[in-house]
């Protein structure tokens, strides 16, 4: 049986190319905050969350009514999942490049971390119903609403002038910004579908040559504003959505316990198996309200 030997050499070349970062490719880890200090062996991810009660009131002199305060601490569980992928070499393509005295092509190993972090990505925005893995468009308690009609009875951008779209924006944005301690939160951020987002480049009116995105950017309303994919068809009855977040570490984050990690190679003739693996529990919302999601749009 030939079993020609992986080397340093080509191990080298698919580390680098696994652990290359993948900010530039998909937005989850754009828009939220990446926890990574969780252990990998852990089972599930805990966090508390608090709530206050009671108020300072006046009293009268000497009386004894003294107003209380006092904080319940609720703790809540998430699960962490292990996302897998692999990839194989022959033994004449590491033949191949051992005659060459060059690596083995990296270019597997790119496309099974492109797999992964496609499937990271997913999890973080819309989940997984097979595992049970909310994502933060269908996370319990976020603040959903259907955007209003145009003056055209439609509530797709695509029929909308610029005017609507932005007012549509505005109305989601408030959702967020009237609650307590988010009014000038400096991670506000905009997602909006593919569609969406190139509708946003159109011009604003025959008299005003910017574009609706370059309108709301002279607003400062947010932060980020990011082209979300997986946002198409996850409203109420299919419907495309927009989401306004307050991305800040203490209302969200993304839980990656251990990001993708090449383990040993396996040898069955005529190959070597190169798998790999990364633990994600998805996204934790400690603050729901901290995210609007606009339908319908």
């Amino acid at each position: 049986m030939d079993k020609v030997a992986l080397r340093a050499l080509d191990l080298e070349a698919i580390d680098n190319t696994l652990y290359e970062p993948k900010y530039e490719e998909l937005t989850a880890r754009q828009c939220f905050d990446v926890k990574n200090d969780v252990p990998a062996g852990a089972e599930t991810y805990a966090y508390n969350v608090l709530t206050r009660s009671g108020v300072a009131k006046i009293i009268a002199n000497a009386a004894d009514d003294l107003p209380l305060v006092d904080v319940d601490l609720k703790r809540e569980f998430i699960r962490i999942y292990t996302i897998a992928v692999g990839f194989t070499y022959t033994t004449q393509e590491l033949r191949a490049a051992q005659l060459a005295g060059m690596p083995v092509d990296a270019m597997k190993a790119g496309v099974a971390r492109r797999a992964a972090a496609e499937k990271e990505n997913k999890i973080a925005w819309i989940g997984d119903s097979k595992y049970n893995i909310k994502g933060i468009v269908n996370t319990t308690g976020i603040q959903v609403e259907n955007v209003a009609q145009g003056a055209k009875g439609s509530t797709k951008w695509k029929d909308k002038t610029s005017a609507e779209i932005v007012e549509d924006i505005r109305l989601l944005r408030k959702k967020v910004t009237v609650l307590p301690g988010h009014a000038n939160s400096a991670n506000l951020c905009l997602c909006v579908p593919a569609d969406q987002f190139e509708e946003l480049n159109r011009r604003y009116s025959d008299y005003d040559a910017r574009t609706i995105m370059e309108v709301i950017k002279s607003y400062q309303w947010f932060n980020m504003i990011h082209r979300v994919s997986d946002l198409k068809g996850v409203g109420t009855g299919g419907t495309d959505s927009m989401l306004v977040m307050d991305c800040s570490p203490e209302v969200m984050q993304l839980i990656i316990p251990m990001d993708l990690t090449r383990l040993d190679p396996e040898w069955k003739y005529p190959k070597w198996t190169i798998p790999a693996e990364e633990r994600i529990a998805g996204v934790v919302t400690r603050y729901p309200m901290g995210v609007a999601r606009g339908d319908g749009i």
